[in-house]
C-alpha cells in the first residue's frame, strides 16, 4: 500500500478591485480583508491557521491628489528609492516606533522599496513590548503607497523571515 504525503493546499488568492492591489499567499497561509486605519483603502490579514498574533498584514494608502504638479513616475520613485536619503527617512520614520536593525533595498515587480527588520521600541509608562520582531516592506506606486507588516515570535523569527519574504513576493501593489 502506497501512502501520499498531502501537499499543503493553494491558498486562495484575493483582489481589491478599487485598489488594484492582490494577494496570493504561498501554502500553508491565508487570507482575507481585515480593518485597519482609516487613512489604508484596503488591508488584508495573511495568517497561517490559528495564528491571532503574528503573520502579516498588508495595506494600501492611496497617493493624494496633486492640485497642478503631475505625479510621479515609477523610475522617478524608483530613482529616489535607491538613494541612501530614503533608506535613511525609512529608518527615521520607523525609528519613533521601533529599533531598527536593519533598511535593505527591496525589488518586486519592477517596483524598488525597502525591506526593514525591526523590534518594538519599548514606551514608557506602557507595558513592556512582546517578544516579537517585525519584518516590513514599503513599496511606492503612482498610485500609492503598499506596506507589508509581518510579525513573528523574537525566538524563531529567523526560521520564519522567509516565509515572510514569500508573502511579501505574493503581494502585486498596483
Amino acid at each position: 500500500m502506497a501512502i501520499a504525503a498531502a501537499a499543503p493546499a493553494a491558498a486562495e488568492p484575493a483582489r481589491d478591485e478599487a485598489t488594484g492591489l492582490s494577494v496570493e499567499p504561498p501554502a500553508g497561509y491565508a487570507v482575507r480583508k481585515a480593518e485597519g486605519d482609516p487613512r489604508y483603502a484596503v488591508v488584508y490579514a495573511v495568517q497561517k491557521q490559528g495564528e491571532e498574533d503574528t503573520g502579516c498584514k498588508i495595506a494600501f494608502q492611496p497617493t493624494p491628489p496633486t492640485a497642478g504638479s503631475p505625479a510621479l513616475s515609477q523610475d522617478d520613485i524608483n530613482a529616489f528609492t535607491r538613494k541612501k536619503e530614503w533608506t535613511d527617512l525609512v529608518r527615521a520614520t520607523l525609528a519613533l516606533r521601533y529599533e531598527v536593525a536593519a533598511v535593505e533595498p527591496f525589488e518586486h515587480q519592477g517596483l524598488m522599496g525597502a525591506e526593514v527588520v525591526a523590534d518594538f521600541k519599548p514606551v514608557e509608562g506602557e507595558e513592556k513590548p512582546p517578544e516579537v520582531r517585525s519584518y516590513l516592506v514599503v513599496m511606492d506606486t503612482p498610485k500609492g503607497r503598499t506596506t507589508i507588516v509581518c510579525v513573528g515570535d523574537k525566538a524563531g523569527f529567523a526560521a520564519r523571515r522567509g516565509e515572510f519574504e514569500a508573502i511579501a513576493r505574493s503581494v502585486t501593489p498596483r
